[in-house]
């Protein structure tokens, strides 16, 4: 069975990293770092020319992927930037390590404060054409986006610049297809990227079905789990 045919839940995605890990034995690390390429390789895709490209990066493993797909962009000699939605001190574990890597690379890594004016400068006053990559939440989001991470998140809609999403646009709810939140939480649908393409990993998400106009193409990558997990675990 191809992994475009697998679907998961939140749960059965939650229970796959840890089975691959307790069980299998593949380090989170290579996961990501697995996860990390097939953004990379989806990205240069969408870039014309050497276009600069932008991550929005959150503190969690989906920001690990997204630093991740940002070195192998700087190694294909893309310009790339890498926006942080949290502290340095809030990025632990595996996403930690790949932070660690991007700037000891000395990639342009900013984090933004309090006012965040640099939304203007970094996503709004972008040429058209610049690509961003959408790492702020992964499919383990429960509440609905507000407050900075809304801000960014309607920025960078607002911005048109094509959006590739890494494995979920943030603020999706991985097993509706709905915003975060939505319809009992309020979650809004303007605090979900609006993605041109989705790299989905191990296969595809429950809600995927009712939210192409969040995620556009949904390009199914593997990224190294066993195939004997992922068949027990899909739905």
């Amino acid at each position: 069975m191809a992994a475009s045919s697998f679907i998961f839940t939140r749960a059965a995605l939650r229970e796959l990293d840890r089975r691959a890990v307790v069980e299998y034995h593949i380090p989170i690390l290579s996961l990501m770092e697995n996860a990390g390429r097939a953004v990379a390789e989806a990205a240069l895709r969408h870039i014309r020319g050497r276009r600069p490209v932008l991550l929005l990066a959150g503190p969690g493993n989906n920001g690990g992927d997204g630093l991740v797909a940002a070195r192998y962009l700087h190694n294909a000699g893309m310009a790339v930037s890498a926006l942080l939605l949290a502290a340095r001190t809030q990025f632990q574990h595996a996403a930690a390590t790949q932070l660690a890597i991007v700037e000891a690379m000395n990639l342009p890594v900013e984090t933004l404060a309090p006012g965040h004016p640099e939304l203007r400068d970094w996503i709004v006053d972008a040429a058209p054409d610049d690509l961003i990559i959408d790492a702020l939440f992964g499919t383990g989001l429960s509440r609905p986006v507000e407050g900075l991470a809304a801000d960014v998140i309607r920025a960078a809609n607002a911005s048109r610049h094509p959006i590739l999403a890494v494995d979920i646009p943030s603020g999706l709810d991985c097993d509706s297809g709905l915003p975060v939140g939505s319809p009992t939480g309020g979650g809004a649908a303007d605090a979900v990227i609006r993605a041109v393409e989705t790299v989905s990993f191990c296969g595809g998400k429950m809600g995927f079905a009712n939210a192409r106009q969040f995620t556009g193409k949904v390009t199914v990558a593997d990224i190294g789990a066993p195939l004997e997990l992922l068949r027990e675990l899909a739905g």
